[in-house]
């Protein structure tokens, strides 16, 4: 039995086919969103820059209403999962955030700050990262499309420690009574 090979036309229309098939997707692969954290956008600015990212973190400081837009600053440190108060460990002195312009509809959906007495709203952005956003004024920034609202935020208690309190007062105590000692031994006249 003789076997036939196919025609040389559907060998060209198949390789044309692997060929589309893959510059497709290797374009949605670079245009693809992908979830990071703020560490990697700053230390890899030039890899992201103009894609589609999704942020996840803490709403802190103010919303800024500008017109139309607003914006906002998404922490990601360890803070801004767990801060000191509510156990969490140290993590070092520096924050990693990020500013980022909402429509204002979007930027309203954000209820809690985070700040001294409030853990903000953690929330996951989506938007294109910009290493520097010539729109506004060069800033490195996310131009976000969508914000969700994933944890709402909460008050963040700070106990008041009477154990602490009475500890200075007592130093303070004796702070003063040996200083007026010293003050008495060096104003009575020599002997």
């Amino acid at each position: 039995m003789k076997r036939s090979t196919p025609h040389p036309i559907l060998w060209l229309a198949a390789l044309v086919l692997a060929a589309a098939s893959f510059a497709l997707s290797s374009v949605a692969a670079r245009g693809a969103e992908s979830q990071v954290t703020v560490q990697e956008l700053v230390e890899k600015a030039q890899e992201y820059d103009g894609r589609e990212v999704v942020v996840e973190g803490e709403v802190v400081g103010d919303v800024m209403m500008r017109g139309e837009e607003a914006w906002i600053t998404v922490n990601d440190d360890p803070y801004s999962r767990r801060s000191l108060e509510e156990g969490g460990e140290f993590a070092g002195l520096s924050n990693y955030g990020i500013g980022v312009v909402l429509p204002r509809a979007e930027a309203e959906k954000v209820k809690v700050l985070g700040g001294y007495k409030h853990h903000g709203d953690r929330v996951r952005v989506r938007g294109i990262f910009h290493r520097a956003d010539r729109e506004h004024g060069g800033d490195t920034d996310i131009e976000g499309v969508s914000l969700e609202v994933v944890k709402p935020g909460y008050p963040i208690p700070h106990p008041f420690s009477y154990g602490k309190l009475a500890v200075a007062l007592a130093l303070s105590a004796a702070a003063a009574f040996l200083g007026s000692r010293l003050l008495k031994r060096r104003s009575a006249p020599a002997s």
